[in-house]
């Protein structure tokens, strides 16, 4: 059977139960229904309901000579009365803005506002409904027309590379100085401003992470954050033989270890490999030989350069004879 044979047949099987006095009743009833549930949402509309929004706040008509220096909240929580259709409006469709103008509430070199201040910016927001409750149930907003300052950024940071890495020079920061807004007195004790500190380990190649700044009581800080960058580099094995030097011997004596010379193991950052020359020195002192309970040397190695990393001898001590000239 074909699909527009089955079809008609589906069509004529419907056509036939609707015609009938049972299919008359069910389309009777889902009417009904239909205009019982119209007038439930009518109704239920109408009344009066209470509903919670999350207001985004926005700050308006702010001059561009003034820098406000506090930050303001993200939301302004708010309890409201209303009838069911602003419910449904402000609960469906995007909540409207918690508009601060900051040309009626500056006072004083902040934006102060009160419980009342904030009802009545809600409830112009919402239209008309009767708002119950706000929070937080006041603001205060520091501002200032004041030049800022500009002071050094200091990284506060605790950093360390894996195995086979190493740490290049110091962390640098995107910027190395910032511009300080204050609210009243100047800072005069703020020499610097800190970053949050940096905690990161096991670093196997260059990082770059943002930091936020911590700004002085009163204080706002342009930027907020700055990019912190940890340069790292891959470490390569080296190695260089030295001659072992006797220090300390007596003049009618000397002291002549074997080997003569020992092999010293570095590891240099990849950059520095082919530039790097250092030149150690292994020295053998005379005075801390103790012939009666070893017959070896301590070695000691001397003039390490600071950007190589774990240096060691091949062996920490040697064999020896003294002689007597």
């Amino acid at each position: 059977m074909g699909l527009p044979v089955r079809i008609k047949q589906l069509y004529k099987n419907t056509t036939d139960l609707v015609r009938s006095q049972r299919g008359r009743n069910v389309v009777v009833f889902l009417i009904f229904l239909a205009i019982s549930a119209i007038l439930w949402c009518v109704l239920t509309l109408n009344e009066e309901q209470q509903y919670d929004l999350r207001m985004p706040v926005r700050l308006e008509n702010v001059p561009d000579s003034v820098t406000v220096i506090s930050t303001p909240p993200a939301f302004i929580s708010v309890s409201a009365k209303g009838k069911g259709t602003q419910m449904f409006k402000h609960s469906i469709g995007q909540a409207p803005w918690f508009g601060i103008d900051f040309r009626l509430y500056r006072s004083r070199g902040a934006l102060r506002l009160g419980d009342a201040d904030l009802k009545a910016i809600a409830r112009s927001a919402l239209g008309g409904s009767t708002v119950q409750l706000v929070s937080p149930d006041s603001l205060t907003l520091l501002f200032t027309t004041r030049r800022p300052l500009r002071k050094p950024v200091k990284i506060d940071y605790k950093v360390s590379a894996g195995p086979q890495s190493t740490i290049v020079g110091v962390p640098h920061p995107s910027t190395d100085s910032v511009k300080v807004y204050y609210a009243s007195q100047i800072p005069y004790n703020v020499k610097s401003i800190s970053t949050e500190p940096i905690h990161l380990s096991d670093l196997a190649a260059t990082t770059t992470v943002k930091a936020k700044l911590i700004a002085p009581r009163n204080c706002r800080v342009i930027p907020d954050s700055i990019d912190v960058t940890i340069e790292v580099e891959p470490l390569i094995m080296k190695t260089r033989r030295v001659v072992i030097e006797p220090i300390n011997v007596p003049t009618d004596m000397k002291l002549i270890t074997f080997p003569a010379q020992i092999d010293v193991i570095y590891m240099v950052p990849m950059s520095i490999y082919r530039t790097t020359d250092p030149h150690f020195s292994v020295t053998a002192d005379y005075r801390s030989i103790n012939v009666g309970r070893s017959r070896k040397v301590r070695l000691r190695l001397h003039d390490v350069p600071s950007e190589l990393v774990n240096v060691h001898l091949s062996a920490d001590s040697a064999e020896y004879i003294i002689e007597k000239l």
